[in-house]
């Protein structure tokens, strides 16, 4: 699993570096949110890619909006 994000620094991929890492919590918060270790990787202009980072990466409302 992989995003894409354009930033005025340059184009960059995230990929999760294991699978699976996504939670269904509607029952007992209401979300369902994706968490878990991922890495950087810059986009050249001739295509290829260069891992420049990793991180942890915590997504919430990309399902559908939360109601607060």
């Amino acid at each position: 699993m992989a995003w894409s994000v354009q930033t005025p620094a340059g184009r960059f991929e995230v990929h999760a570096l294991v699978d699976d890492q996504e939670l269904d919590s509607r029952a007992s918060t209401g979300a369902i949110y994706w968490e878990g270790l991922c890495e950087l990787r810059s986009i050249g202009a001739d295509g290829k890619s260069v891992r420049v980072g990793n991180g942890y990466l915590e997504m919430t409302g990309y399902a559908n909006a939360l109601r607060l």
